[in-house]
């Protein structure tokens, strides 16, 4: 399957993604990896409506994608996997499937999450995913649309939070 991008972005399917990554890489099949959302009647209502006709769309379990994607299902078209956290595309990883590389789109504020970038906050979960992501050798970049440059979130993780010497957990990041 030609994935030509796998994106962590909290709002899954929403203008940025269809005009920013879906229309300049030409994504023929969007597929929304999230075992909640895959139950969601209305969630999966909503993003069809949001999904131009010309692009396919499909909204898997975790489980399910990882099985689609190991079996190969989506080898003629062009792909874009799209992910709610950085646990989900964990998760997808355990479960057999591969990838490379994996941008961080949008992870937005909620309480007991610190900033990284404009619109990425990490709670200490995402950072422990992320770290496991990083020890299955998969490339973490952070980009809102392909004409950012490329940043890179452990390295922001790195200064952000562990401040070199003195980690103590983001909830009591020694502030």
């Amino acid at each position: 399957m030609p994935i030509l991008l796998a994106r962590i972005d909290d709002r899954l399917i929403h203008g940025q993604v269809i005009a920013g990554w879906a229309q300049t890489l030409k994504v023929e099949h969007i597929i929304v990896v999230n075992d909640e959302i895959v139950n969601n009647d209305m969630q999966k209502f909503l993003f069809r409506m949001a999904t131009p006709n010309e692009i396919n769309l499909s909204i898997f379990s975790v489980q399910e994608a990882a099985e689609k994607i190991k079996n190969r299902a989506f080898d003629n078209e062009n792909v874009m996997l799209l992910f709610k956290s950085p646990e989900d595309v964990y998760r997808l990883l355990k479960n057999g499937a591969r990838l490379g590389e994996v941008n961080v789109g949008g992870m937005h504020f909620a309480k007991d999450k610190i900033q990284l970038f404009d619109a990425i906050f990490v709670d200490n979960r995402d950072v422990e995913m992320f770290e496991k992501l990083k020890q299955l050798n998969v490339v973490l970049e952070v980009r809102m649309v392909p004409t950012d440059p490329k940043k890179d979130i452990l390295k922001a993780i790195d200064e952000k939070i562990y401040k070199k010497d003195n980690y103590k957990g983001i909830e009591n990041n020694g502030n």
